[in-house]
């Protein structure tokens, strides 16, 4: 075995792995903002335009509504994310608690989906937004 060649191999992997993380490479993205969640929603949804956007208090979730009913929901997937796009969603309960608003919406007759965000004036602007 040639110990140069084992040396060198470890040293370019090492490399390269410091680039991926100076790069920021591979995890999720994660979201800030509200205009966060709105711009990915359109970027990842056909025909959408978002009119008011929550991310979670974690910054891994996010919803942008472009209407009344209108509901962009974005989600990790690996280290990208996805969106769903949900037509007749509505409120269903907003509680405000001491980690922020948590908004229950409900996405169809049998499905619910729960978001806590820190910030409690987007929670209930999308609210307003959404209608319920």
């Amino acid at each position: 075995m040639n110990w140069w060649l084992a040396a060198g191999s470890l040293a370019a992997v090492l490399a390269l792995a410091g680039m991926a993380w100076l790069l920021k490479l591979g995890g999720t993205q994660r979201l800030e903002t509200g205009a966060d969640a709105i711009r990915l929603a359109e970027a990842l949804s056909s025909g959408f335009e978002g009119k008011a956007g929550i991310v979670s208090a974690n910054g891994e979730l996010a919803a942008a509504a472009g209407g009344p009913g209108d509901l962009v929901l974005v989600e990790p997937m690996g280290a990208r994310h996805r969106a769903r796009r949900i037509a007749g969603a509505r409120i269903a309960m907003i509680d405000d608690g001491p980690d922020g608003s948590t908004l229950t919406l409900q996405l169809s007759p049998q499905e619910t989906f729960r978001i806590t965000v820190a910030d409690a004036a987007a929670a209930h602007g999308f609210a307003d937004m959404l209608g319920g």
